[in-house]
């Protein structure tokens, strides 16, 4: 007879564990581990794995479920090992991928999560969680480019929506992060994530009546929508309306006593309306709940130097830096604590911080603007203004590959190849995986007849888009002009493996295959 599970606790339904101890199966161990599951029963999900696997060591199921038992319980280095070996066992099951994804994600190995949502596509182009896995680990590693490729061409719901405006914004094309939220509110216009994220956008936009009407719309179309109407709270109180904001903001914390936002919410008006005692209260509360958000122990810390508890404030704000906290009035409210304690050095040290903070959030307002300006310049043709705008955009952001990017493109249709090179050689010195840069630098080579730059950098965009038809297909053309005929077919053989249709690869093929054939 076979061990059902290790803990003498653990008791499923008694049909299942009659068959698992006289008829033992992959698939029995399996419906068990599903069961306890659904009862909140973690550990005795991860016991009848393990004794699973006993029977079983070769289960990529069982493998899978046990990555994904330890993916749940947030063990996230611990499930890699065996959702790699769910793959290795069954390289084309998609959930593995996509789980073994999600965990170097959180880990945050989002260049390695990236193969694994590729690997993922290739099995199911359609399939919406490796597409909003794909883009969002894109916009982590800072290819913004990417992620908006990769989602232009594919219908999107509403979380694919909110990824391609994610996408925009951090790319610094606000008209086109607005105008992707606002179609898709035109599909789903009581969407929370969607009205959020273009409330959000029209206040760092400083459009505050859009950003107040937008939110008030929703909170009173879904008046018992939680979420709608923390929406509208958080506007009232980022535009400082709170002779509207109080009120709504007790009845909210009165329906949800324990919600460390709306403790953080409340915390701060009050601290604003200078009831220092009951701000405490509640913003202390907001940390306790939610230890690793930042937002409260900022407003704590404010609230304990007010206080004149200038150790406890230093203890919050210190503690909100080390979570991630880094505007500038962090480091300047930290500064005037240090002063306070006598820490003259470190408060030097958080102004100088705050000053430089200050200036990077000055310099990326201008090149938003700037490159706002350029892109209406390229809409109506100006191309001699667009590129003055992005070059005074890239002054202000000398390490923004997208800007230098957009600068190259511009000046290549002026045909300033010169000055269409040298920013598209700033973009990847930025950015080393910038794909569409490497390739367009790889392209000049080859019509400049330097193969062996061309087939470098060719090389360098296969790797960072390993399923880019056109970049193969550039790359075995490449290999062709340097006589290396066997690597040549080798790429356009790939690029047909990809896209069998495509008569250009098909045109290529033949001809390495005669150039091949003449030697």
């Amino acid at each position: 007879m076979a061990q059902v599970h290790p803990a003498s606790a653990c008791s499923g339904p008694p049909p299942l564990e009659v068959r698992l101890r006289f008829h033992p199966s992959e698939d029995s161990y399996a419906a068990l581990v599903a069961w306890f599951n659904q009862n909140h029963q973690p550990e005795c999900a991860a016991g009848t794995i393990r004794v699973g696997l006993k029977f079983a060591p070769g289960s990529a199921r069982l493998h899978y479920l046990l990555g994904q038992n330890l993916y749940a319980a947030g063990r996230n280095r611990e499930a890699i090992v065996p959702l790699e070996q769910a793959i290795r066992t069954d390289p084309g099951a998609l959930p593995p991928h996509l789980l073994l994804g999600a965990t170097l994600a959180r880990l945050g190995r989002n260049r390695d999560a990236i193969q694994q949502w590729q690997a993922a596509l290739k099995m199911d182009s359609a399939s919406k969680a490796a597409q909003d896995g794909l883009a969002t680990s894109l916009i982590a590693t800072g290819d913004f480019d990417a992620a908006i490729r990769s989602l232009s061409t594919v219908p999107r719901d509403e979380k694919l929506t909110l990824d391609l405006a994610i996408a925009y914004r951090k790319a610094g094309m606000y008209d086109k992060a607005a105008q992707e939220l606002s179609d898709g509110l035109q599909s789903t216009p009581w969407s929370d994530a969607l009205t959020a994220a273009l409330v959000s956008l029209d206040v760092d936009e400083s459009h505050f009546e859009a950003a107040t009407l937008l939110a008030e719309k929703i909170a009173r179309a879904k008046p018992d929508d939680m979420e709608a109407q923390r929406i509208y709270l958080r506007t009232l109180v980022i535009t400082g309306n709170n002779e509207v904001a109080v009120p709504l903001g007790r009845k909210l914390l009165a329906q949800a006593p324990h919600d460390s936002d709306l403790l953080n919410l409340n915390g701060l008006m009050e601290q604003k309306a200078g009831d220092l005692e009951s701000a405490r209260k509640h913003l202390e509360e907001a940390v306790a709940i939610s230890p690793n958000d930042y937002n409260p122990r900022v407003n704590l810390g404010v609230v304990l130097a007010d206080l004149r508890d200038a150790t406890g404030a230093r203890k919050q704000l210190r503690e909100a830096i080390d979570l991630g906290a880094d505007e500038p009035q962090v480091h300047f409210e930290l500064a005037k604590v240090l002063r306070t304690l006598g820490d003259t050095q470190g408060a030097q040290h958080q102004l100088a911080i705050y000053q430089k903070r200050l200036k990077e959030e000055s310099d990326q307002a201008e090149a938003v603007s700037k490159a706002t300006e350029a892109a209406e310049a390229v809409k109506s043709g100006d191309n001699h203004r667009a590129a003055d705008l992005y070059r005074a955009a890239c002054a202000a952001q000398p390490q923004n590959a997208i800007l230098a990017y957009r600068l190259a493109m511009v000046l290549g249709n002026e045909g300033d190849l010169d000055g269409e090179r040298a920013a598209l050689q700033r973009a990847v010195q930025a950015n080393p995986r910038f794909a569409q840069a490497q390739y367009q630098l790889g392209y000049m080579d080859f019509q400049a007849g330097n193969n062996a730059a061309a087939e470098r950098e060719f090389r360098a965009t296969v790797d960072a888009l390993p399923d880019n038809v056109q970049a193969w297909i550039s790359l075995a053309a490449t290999l062709g002009a340097e006589a290396h005929f066997t690597e040549a077919r080798a790429a356009i053989a790939r690029a047909r493996e990809l896209q069998p249709d495509n008569t250009v690869a098909r045109a290529l093929s033949q001809k390495l295959a005669e150039a091949q054939n003449q030697r």
